[in-house]
């Protein structure tokens, strides 16, 4: 019973995943009474997968000569070597994209399964026990959320693009198919973002509904609470093992995403200090889509930050609503017994987000990976500037030097 506003939005993510082979199979769902199958066309699918994550391995080489003869790329190291260093992590995303797929399809179809089965399970407690009027306001935020980030993806594939246009040297058929090359990486790693962000939407809304639970439990009168109590508990079980299970499913595809990401904003950097001190000459439009790249990605980066700390918080902040019960005179025996069994459950079982089960994706980390990309930016400038005065330096060596052979 989602709002069809968020429906779209998610169809859209789901259209991307398909269209890059990002998916275990093209599912169909098919409900005979009580029992759900998944009509599924897995080895068509699984052949165009393949080629799709040749087709984009491959595509690689075509980048490769046009970049090492551009002009702004050739006379400046750095930004070879930030060449090359975003060549091997889209490498990188795509061996861990597709990897995940061709290894763990199975595993990704039986969670598919279980989420539908999931599903069924528990959407009695939406129909009947979930305030419709706040289930509908929430799917309507998630639906906004979700628009302005599809909104910000692909409002910086366009800047990125008409950016990558300008800095051509020479336009013709090589560096125009090196172009077309780029924008298809650009587009897979597009699809990427918005599997994960779609993923994260769905946790969110499972959390805020049992959010939602609580809140119309806490304000019914008279009724069977505490077996009403313990199938929220059971789904909010549920929900954290399905999310720890997405999350270990594509945990090396979400490290390389991260890892793009990061590379992606130090590079996008860079390039405005380069346009700042005129190394790469650019006219207006240049700095209007220039600057417009900067606030996407940022922006982008920020959104996604604060989407999985939401869905997070949302997960772990579920004991404190479980303290309004104890304002119920009448909690005593079994609903007693419900309430300090759930909130055990919730004290035992922390959601975290943790990268290949290492690095932990919270604010402090969120502002940590903000505080690294401008430390990273800040080195490269000195690099910059260092390589800068060589030539001066060399140049006012040889001039002396030959001053004191003519005085010789």
């Amino acid at each position: 019973m989602l709002h069809p506003k968020l429906g779209r939005l998610l169809n859209l993510v789901y259209y991307h995943a398909v269209l890059f082979g990002l998916m275990g199979a093209t599912l169909e769902i098919r409900s005979y009474g009580k029992i759900v199958r998944l009509e599924k066309l897995t080895w068509m699918y699984l052949i165009y997968s393949f080629f799709m994550g040749s087709f984009l391995f491959f595509n690689v080489y075509l980048m490769l000569p046009t970049a090492l003869l551009d002009g702004y790329i050739k006379y400046n190291i750095i930004l070879q070597w930030n060449f090359f260093a975003m060549i091997g992590l889209r490498l990188l995303a795509i061996i861990g994209c597709y990897g995940t797929i061709w290894l763990r399809r199975q595993d990704i179809i039986q969670l598919s399964k279980d989420s539908l089965a999931y599903w069924r399970r528990y959407r009695k407690l939406l129909k009947f026990k979930v305030d419709k009027r706040k289930l509908r306001e929430i799917q309507l935020s998630l639906a906004k959320v979700m628009g302005q980030k599809v909104f910000v993806l692909y409002s910086t594939i366009f800047c990125s693009t008409v950016i990558q246009f300008q800095l051509l040297s020479v336009i013709n058929k090589h560096s125009l198919l090196a172009l077309a090359a780029r924008l298809t990486h650009f587009l897979h790693f597009l699809a990427v973002k918005m599997g994960f962000y779609g993923m994260l939407v769905l946790l969110e809304h499972q959390f805020r509904v049992i959010h939602l639970a609580l809140d119309a439990l806490h304000k019914k009168k008279g009724g069977r609470k505490s077996r009403t109590l313990r199938t929220i508990a059971a789904m909010h079980m549920e929900t954290i093992q399905l999310a720890r299970r997405v999350f270990s499913l594509y945990d090396l595809a979400n490290a390389s995403l991260f890892l793009n990401m990061f590379m992606t904003t130090v590079s996008i950097l860079y390039h405005a200090v380069q346009y700042s001190n005129e190394s790469i000459k650019s006219d207006g439009w240049g700095v209007i889509f220039g600057n417009g790249l900067i606030v996407f990605n940022v922006w982008g980066t920020f959104m996604l930050m604060n989407m999985l700390d939401r869905v997070v918080s949302s997960c772990n902040n579920v004991g404190h609503q479980l303290k309004e019960f104890s304002d119920i005179p009448k909690a005593r025996g079994r609903l007693q017994r419900e309430l300090d069994a759930f909130a055990m459950q919730v004290r035992r079982n922390h959601l975290v987000y943790k990268i290949c089960g290492v690095v932990e994706l919270d604010k402090p980390a969120g502002l940590s990976y903000i505080g690294s990309i401008l430390s990273h930016v800040v080195v490269l400038m000195q690099f910059d500037l260092r390589r800068q005065e060589q030539p001066n330096n060399q140049h006012q060596y040889l001039t002396h030097l030959v001053r004191n052979k003519t005085q010789s």
